[in-house]
C-alpha cells in the first residue's frame, strides 16, 4: 500500500515538473523570439483561435513517456482555457449563466424555420424505435459491466467480434457486435465513464482533420477542417484495432451493414471514426448514430457528413453545444 502511494506521488511530481518545465521553456522561447524580432518589445498579432491549433502527433500514447507527455499537454491546455483566461469567480458565474440560458432556450425557435419539415408516418416511427434500441445499448454499455451488458441486451459471447472493455488515455472502451436480426455490425463506443475518459475529453486542442470522400470511381472530394484532438486520436486508435476485424466480418457477411454508435464523448468519437473508416473502399458505406455528441469538428466537416451521420440531441443540451468558440462568445458577453 505504501509502495503504491509513493509511486503515485512520484508520478504526480514528475508530471508536474514536466508540465511546468515545458511551460517555462515555451514562455522563454517565445520571449526570446519576440525580443529578437521587436527589439525587446513583446507584441502579438496571432489571429483569434490559431493558438489552439496543435501540431503534436495525433495518436493514443503507446508508452509511459508518451502518456506523461499527453497528460502534460492536456493539463496545460485545460489551464490555459479556464483559469488561464478566467478569474475563478467569473468562471463559476459564466458556467452558471450558460446552464440557465441553455435551459431556457427553445430549439424550434432557432431551427424551426420555413424550410423545416415535420417528420411523420410509420417509417419515421420505425426509425425512432431503432434509435431507441441503439440508445438503450449505449446506456447499458456505459453503465454496466460487459457480461451484464450482454445479458441485459440479449447478446451472447458468440455475438462479440471484438471487445476493449477498459478505457485508457485517448483510448475509449468499445466493442463490435454482430446482429443477425438486423443484418448489421454494431461498433459501440462508450461515453465518459472514468478519469481516463475525462482526460480524453479534456485533450481539446484543435487539430487539422481532413476527410476524403470515396465513391465507386475513386476519390470524389476532399473536405478540409479541424477537429477535437482527443477524439481524433481516439477515433484513429479504434480504427487501427477494428479495421481488420470489420473487413473480415464483411467479407464473411457481404450483405450486412456497418453502424457506428456512441454517446457523449463516444458520440463525437463515433462521428470522427465514421469519417476515418469510410475512406477505405471496403468500409465506405458505414453509417453513424450519435447521442448528445460532444462538439468535435468544424462546420464544413459536419455538413459533409449529413448523408451518413445522424445526431440525436435533447433540446439545447450543453455537451453538444459547448465548444471553444462558444466559450469565447460567453467570455465576450
Amino acid at each position: 500500500m505504501a509502495t503504491a502511494t509513493m509511486a503515485t506521488a512520484a508520478g504526480a511530481a514528475a508530471l508536474l515538473y514536466y508540465t511546468l518545465n515545458r511551460k517555462l521553456m515555451s514562455s522563454s522561447s517565445r520571449s526570446d523570439d519576440d525580443d529578437d524580432a521587436n527589439g525587446g518589445v513583446s507584441t502579438s498579432h496571432t489571429p483569434l483561435g490559431i493558438d489552439r491549433v496543435s501540431h503534436r502527433l495525433i495518436q493514443a500514447p503507446a508508452t509511459w513517456l508518451e502518456t506523461i507527455s499527453t497528460l502534460s499537454e492536456t493539463l496545460r491546455f485545460t489551464y490555459s482555457e479556464t483559469l488561464g483566461k478566467w478569474p475563478i469567480g467569473d468562471l463559476a458565474f459564466g458556467i452558471n449563466f450558460l446552464l440557465k440560458r441553455q435551459g431556457n432556450l427553445h430549439v424550434d425557435s432557432i431551427f424551426g424555420g420555413k424550410d423545416s419539415v415535420r417528420l411523420q408516418g410509420p417509417g419515421i416511427i420505425a426509425e425512432f424505435r431503432d434509435m431507441l434500441n441503439l440508445l438503450t445499448l449505449c446506456w447499458h454499455f456505459s453503465k454496466k459491466t460487459f457480461p451484464l451488458f450482454l445479458e441485459e441486451t440479449g447478446y451472447a459471447k458468440e455475438h462479440v467480434l471484438l471487445q476493449e472493455p477498459k478505457a485508457g488515455i485517448l483510448k475509449p472502451a468499445f466493442t463490435i457486435l454482430i446482429d443477425h436480426k438486423t443484418e448489421c455490425f454494431l461498433l459501440l463506443i462508450r461515453g465518459t465513464h472514468s478519469i481516463k475518459d475525462t482526460l480524453t475529453a479534456a485533450t481539446g486542442a484543435v487539430v487539422p482533420f481532413h476527410h476524403t470522400v470515396v465513391c465507386e470511381g475513386g476519390v470524389s472530394n476532399l473536405v478540409l477542417g479541424y477537429a477535437h484532438c482527443g477524439m481524433v486520436a481516439a477515433a484513429r486508435w479504434i480504427a487501427k484495432l477494428s479495421t481488420p476485424c470489420l473487413i473480415e466480418a464483411l467479407d464473411k457477411y457481404p450483405g450486412y451493414k456497418l453502424k457506428i454508435v456512441g454517446h457523449s464523448l463516444g458520440g463525437g468519437t463515433a462521428a470522427l471514426l465514421t469519417y476515418v473508416l469510410r475512406e477505405r473502399k471496403e468500409l465506405s458505406t458505414a453509417t453513424c448514430v450519435t447521442f448528445a455528441p460532444g462538439a468535435c469538428m468544424t462546420w464544413e466537416l459536419a455538413e459533409s457528413g449529413n448523408d451518413f451521420i445522424t445526431s440525436v440531441i435533447n433540446g439545447a443540451d450543453l455537451v453538444p453545444t459547448f465548444s471553444a468558440a462558444s466559450v469565447d462568445d460567453l467570455r465576450a458577453e
